[in-house]
C-alpha cells in the first residue's frame, strides 16, 4: 500500500467514524472468506459498515474522535464494525456471529458514545429488538383502554338485563 492509498484509507475510515454512533472492534483470526462475507452482508443489512484495516491507519482515523479510546484494541488482526443506527441491532448481529464463530473475538466497543465491556455488550445484545419493544409499549398503552371498554360493555349488559 503506497502513501496515497494509506491517506485515502485513513480519510475513508475517518468518515466512517465521524458518522458513526457506535463501533465494535473484533479480532478475526481463523475467519474464512465465506464467513467474513456472511458477516459483512449481515452487517450491511443492518445498516452497519465493516472494515478490516491496518492498526496504524485505524489509530490515525480515530484520533480526535469519540472513538479514540478504542486505540488500545488496535493490535493483531483487527476489524471494526461501525453504525450510525440501531445499537442493539449492531450488538445482536455481532454477538450472534461470535457465538457461531468462536475463532473471532470481541476486543472492545463504544456503543452510543459509551465504552462497553464484554459483559455490557452481551447484555445489550440480548435486549429485545426496537420493533419488539415498540410493540410491547403499544400493547401496554392500549391495554387500559381495552380493559375499560370491556368494563363498560359489562355495565351496559347488566343495565340491559335489569332494565335500567
Amino acid at each position: 500500500m503506497d502513501r496515497n492509498q494509506k491517506q485515502n484509507e485513513v480519510k475513508e475510515l475517518k468518515g466512517a467514524f465521524a458518522s458513526a454512533k457506535s463501533a465494535v472492534v473484533l479480532e478475526f483470526k481463523g475467519l474464512t472468506v465465506e464467513k467474513d462475507t456472511v458477516l459483512r452482508r449481515t452487517l450491511r443489512e443492518n445498516k452497519a459498515q465493516y472494515r478490516v484495516s491496518k492498526n496504524t491507519l485505524l489509530r490515525l482515523a480515530v484520533k480526535e474522535t469519540n472513538f479514540e479510546p478504542l486505540n488500545v484494541y488496535f493490535k493483531g488482526a483487527t476489524a471494526v464494525a461501525t453504525s450510525d443506527g440501531d445499537v442493539v441491532g449492531l450488538a445482536k448481529t455481532i454477538h450472534n456471529f461470535l457465538k457461531e464463530n468462536p475463532t473471532v473475538t470481541f476486543k472492545g466497543a463504544i456503543l452510543d458514545g459509551l465504552l462497553t465491556s464484554v459483559k455490557d455488550f452481551q447484555a445489550i445484545a440480548e435486549l429485545p429488538s426496537r420493533e419488539t419493544l415498540i410493540g410491547k409499549l403499544l400493547y401496554l398503552m392500549q391495554y387500559p383502554i381495552s380493559g375499560l371498554a370491556v368494563a363498560l360493555d359489562q355495565i351496559r349488559q347488566k343495565k340491559e338485563e335489569t332494565g335500567a
